[in-house]
């Protein structure tokens, strides 16, 4: 397969998501007592209590961890190779919106907000458009390098 090439459509969904990856992990960070204090621009003290809300654990890990963990998936993913790392990346994309839309969910049961995951939850939404951008990169790719046929046959070095 010729190789891959940076488009703008790759860099901007590593970007995002290893900016989201870092906040997660600034939140992971303060919910395994790292950090004493976590700043909240915006909801004042919001942050620190949705980070130590029941549903910020996950089977007794700290979501925030969990998450970052799952963004540095997302930037390894987002240099796909075949189609099958093409559709793995579209696919956890798109599970990415859909957890983030379930903690804003919580959050608004909870009555409480935290900057930093709404900027996660906002980012996860580019994060799945560039990842269906860079699929088609990758399904147009496979096209064209499959249109030239297989290369030619090594040859053999036997002689008639």
């Amino acid at each position: 397969m010729t190789p891959l090439f940076w488009s703008w459509e790759r860099k901007a969904l590593i970007a995002c998501a290893a900016a989201s990856g870092l906040a997660s992990l600034y939140v992971g960070l303060f919910q395994i007592d790292k950090l004493h204090r976590l700043a909240c621009p915006f909801f004042g003290s919001g942050c620190e209590s949705v980070a130590l809300a029941s549903f910020a654990r996950i089977l007794g890990m700290a979501d925030g961890l969990l998450a970052a963990g799952y963004c540095g998936v997302l930037c390894a993913l987002a240099q796909p190779r075949t189609r099958q790392w093409a559709v793995a990346l579209l696919v956890l994309a798109f599970v990415w919106v859909m957890l983030n839309l379930v903690e804003l969910a919580e959050m608004q049961k909870f009555g409480a907000w935290c900057f930093w995951r709404v900027l996660t939850t906002l980012l996860s939404v580019p994060i799945a458009a560039l990842s269906f951008r860079c699929a088609k990169q990758v399904q147009q790719q496979s096209a064209v390098s499959g249109a030239a046929g297989p290369p030619p046959a090594a040859p053999t070095g036997q002689s008639a």
